[in-house]
């Protein structure tokens, strides 16, 4: 006789159901883990964002929680992309020469990286090859035992797949460097479908920017900044000429002072 045993799944909680369209955007500055996702406990209305490797809450090994909140950072992506949208409006042939430059000079130093990566790759493949030929002829001659030759054999046989796939991989995206122009065409298309939007939706958010890097704040309880940096897809940071209303500031709560900052650190 077989005994059934009916178990009635627990629903989910309301507050937990929906994810925010930021989810898998976020991420901490510090130790480039997610930022995950939370509802507070005590005021359902506030939601934000935290290190998903905050040793305090998950046991993890980063410093620093990174809290932000996440109408905050709706605000602040959203006078981002205003702004973009703004100097190209206004600015346009400068926009492109600055587009132009980035991607130039993205395109060039990932070239020369891949270059010599796959010059190096290419050489070890090649002395791995000798070294797998000296070893079998050794144990043939009997100057090497044929359990050290199985070893050496085998850890030579691990590299080369090791290598045979990098060396794949160093090919494959030395071959799509050449798409970057193209790139740069469907970021400005991208940018110039946002100026006709009155809100910033999810789909334009996916289309738009490939992460966003939260810091730290910086400061007092009351009164702090936190960087924000924004890397859009396509084309990465872009740094655009400041302005006066660059920074955003806001009251995420009673007698708390925040300023956003969506800058990289100079170095």
């Amino acid at each position: 006789q077989t005994l059934v045993v009916k178990t009635k799944r627990r629903a989910p909680k309301k507050e937990n159901g929906e994810k925010n369209m930021f989810c898998d955007f976020l991420y901490c500055a510090d130790c480039g883990s997610k930022l995950w996702y939370h509802t507070n406990t005590t005021n359902k209305e506030i939601h934000y964002f935290s290190c998903s490797n905050y040793k305090k809450d998950t046991r993890g090994n980063c410093e620093t929680r990174h809290y932000t909140r996440a109408d905050a950072i709706e605000h602040v992506v959203m006078l981002e992309l205003r702004r973009l949208a703004k100097y190209l409006e206004s600015h346009e042939e400068e926009f492109a020469r600055i587009l132009a430059e980035k991607t130039n000079a993205d395109m060039l130093a990932e070239q020369k990286t891949l270059e010599t990566e796959l010059n190096r790759a290419t050489a070890r493949n090649e002395m791995l090859t000798s070294l797998f030929a000296k070893t079998y002829e050794d144990n043939v001659s009997g100057k090497l035992s044929d359990e050290m030759y199985m070893e050496l054999s085998h850890k030579y046989e691990v590299e080369r797949l090791e290598l045979k796939t990098k060396i794949f991989e160093y090919k494959e995206r030395l071959a799509k460097i050449s798409e970057m122009e193209q790139n740069k065409d469907d970021f400005l298309k991208a940018v110039r479908k946002f100026m006709e939007m009155d809100s910033l939706t999810a789909p334009m958010l996916r289309e738009l920017i490939d992460h966003i890097d939260v810091y730290e704040k910086e400061g007092g309880k009351k009164n702090y900044t936190q960087r924000i940096v924004i890397y859009y897809r396509f084309v990465g940071y872009l740094e655009l000429p400041s302005s006066e209303d660059e920074n955003y500031k806001a009251n995420t709560r009673k007698g708390v002072d925040v300023e956003y900052i969506p800058t990289a650190k100079s170095a």
